[in-house]
């Protein structure tokens, strides 16, 4: 593979070249009826993954308001969905609440009859529930974290199947939820992915969905009762995860090759593409609207690490970005070029790991100002458990400070090769002849 390499300016930001057009305010005309908006939710306390309903009134003193209504979780910025008003109301339903407390508020935009109104917040407590593994590297911060435990004194294989037949292609990077795992496979003979829903228990096939695309990217990602699948031409569908039924798919404008998984967290699912420069997208989980893009330098191979901070991707030349849940650009971290690939970075305690690409040292960046508090050096995304950082170096299992150093252990023999996760105090880490290995989070003995 060869790399080329461009020189920007010190300090630059790209801010030009926005897909879509501008958004302005407009004042409401002296003619605009004062409107008021409230909202009720079906439930203040759920379990994550299940499904509240969310209803705006708008009322007005004379007359029928007409028009959308936004609704943002205020707790972050996430733009969740804009529903069309009936009779002056306006519903929405999602099972997609990110754990932790929720503010939900419904905006009435207005028109030229009807001023616009907000509604006051309407707090949610979602408590977090289930072992799932929703995105690339276990969660939406891709810190390879698996919070409930494995029985690992009874750990052996309980199914092998090759989704798709035998002759089966190259199978992505797996996730697993609600008694599901789902995994895409190259076609045989032409471009393209087909995605599987696969039993948990048994490894049967419970459906599978062709997927198109040219070459044979696609990935995944997890989130309120549905599965998200994103394919080379930048073709993000959504498939209700019970009955493969087909919600919505939506092209990503802009750019030509997606090469990251997508990540969903708290309704909207995040987006990096390349091809022109570079995009991050965010995108409605309800609808498949995108609700802001926004320019990168190149865009390849990160998947976006999300919490309720922002949006973070890291690209070649130590080229990294922190985008807040709506959309504002709140840090640029870069170096002196830029060029072509990527990587994924790991957000945990208030830290960054982004690893950039080849050649790049990958650096320990504060997730809040941008700032480089660090260094560390790991060939795969890393994993974190809260205490140590686990990283894989020169086909090696090696624990780290979380501050880069100094090592705690090292496992193998020079062979393994997947990106390392970690649960219940077990580090599990697979190898190129096929073996997985579960080596102890705290002495690093098999």
């Amino acid at each position: 593979m060869s790399w080329t390499y461009r020189c920007v300016a010190a300090g630059a930001i790209l801010t030009a070249g926005l897909l879509g057009p501008a958004v302005t305010a407009t004042a409401a005309t002296p003619q605009a009826v004062s409107t008021m908006t409230t909202l009720s939710a079906s439930s203040t306390s759920v379990i994550q993954n299940s499904p509240v309903t969310f209803t705006a009134t708008v009322s007005a003193a004379s007359g029928t308001p007409a028009g959308s209504v936004i609704f943002t979780d205020k707790s972050n910025g996430s733009i969740l969905d804009k529903v069309t008003l009936s009779h002056g109301s306006a519903t929405f339903v999602t099972a997609a609440l990110a754990p932790g407390s929720r503010a939900i508020a419904a905006r009435y935009t207005g028109n030229a009859s009807f001023a616009p109104s907000t509604s006051a917040k309407r707090g949610v407590s979602v408590t977090t529930s289930g072992s799932e593994a929703t995105a690339y590297q276990v969660d939406s911060r891709h810190d390879g974290d698996q919070p409930a435990s494995l029985s690992v004194s009874t750990l052996a294989r309980k199914w092998h199947v090759s989704p798709g037949g035998s002759a089966s292609g190259a199978v992505s990077y797996p996730v697993a939820a609600a008694g599901q795992v789902f995994v895409t496979v190259a076609n045989q003979g032409s471009y393209g992915t087909r995605l599987f829903a696969l039993s948990a228990r048994t490894g049967a096939t419970e459906w599978s969905a062709g997927l198109g695309g040219l070459y044979y990217f696609s990935a995944l990602t997890y989130d309120g009762r549905t599965v998200f699948a994103l394919n080379y031409d930048g073709v993000l569908t959504a498939f209700a995860a019970a009955t493969g039924h087909e919600l919505w798919s939506a092209q990503m404008p802009g750019q030509s090759a997606f090469t990251a998984p997508p990540t969903a967290y708290d309704g909207v699912v995040y987006v990096s593409g390349a091809g022109i420069g570079g995009t991050v997208y965010a995108v409605s989980e309800a609808d498949g609207a995108v609700r802001w893009q926004r320019p990168v330098m190149n865009g390849d191979e990160s998947s976006p690490a999300v919490d309720d901070s922002g949006a973070y991707v890291s690209y070649v030349c130590n080229q990294d970005y922190r985008f807040r849940l709506g959309g504002a650009l709140a840090w640029h971290h870069q170096t002196g070029c830029e060029g072509g690939g990527g990587s994924t970075p790991l957000l945990r305690g208030g830290s960054l790991y982004a690893r950039g690409s080849y050649p790049d040292t990958a650096v320990i960046l504060s997730a809040a100002s941008g700032a480089s508090t660090g260094s560390f050096a790991s060939l795969t995304a890393p994993a974190d458990n809260g205490t140590d950082l686990f990283t894989m170096q020169n086909g090696d299992l090696v624990a780290v400070d979380k501050s880069g150093s100094p090592d705690r252990w090292q496992f193998g023999t020079g062979s393994l090769v997947t990106a390392p996760v970690v649960s219940g105090g077990i580090v599990f880490a697979g190898s190129s002849s096929g073996t997985v290995y579960g080596v102890s989070a705290s002495t690093g003995k098999k």
